[in-house]
């Protein structure tokens, strides 16, 4: 739930509405960097409760394929082209290009403080 008021927040404080029908990509699924284990993984949740609230999900994590969301559903690995309005770092694997990330989203939720690991953030 923390993370998903994040997100709220961060699109309520830059105008730009609420989850419902807003575009969030979620960075990294797996449970922890560098692995395609996703028991137990916050990224989970966090899809879950962000489906509820009605947003458009997609992510892209290198080790992890396609992931269920939910037993009748899943959500599909996908580039970031179009830009999504909010990117959600949930696991930092050390593959990701977050310079170029910055560029690529309007709106940065960093759940593993992998900018301050680029001295950003």
């Amino acid at each position: 739930m923390f993370v998903v008021d994040k997100v709220q927040n961060a699109l309520n404080d830059h105008g730009k509405g609420g989850l419902r029908g807003s575009w969030i990509h979620i960075l990294g699924v797996a449970y922890k960097k560098d692995i395609d284990d996703v028991r137990e993984s916050p990224a989970l949740d966090i899809i879950q409760l962000l489906e509820r609230r009605g947003a458009r999900l997609t992510y892209s994590d290198p080790y992890v394929p396609q992931v269920r969301s939910t037993p009748r559903s899943s959500v599909q690995t996908r580039p970031l082209l179009p830009v999504p309005i909010v990117l959600v770092i949930v696991t930092d694997h050390s593959g990701f290009d977050y310079k170029g990330l910055l560029q690529s989203a309007l709106l940065i939720v960093d759940t593993r403080n992998a900018l301050k690991g680029i001295g950003i953030g």
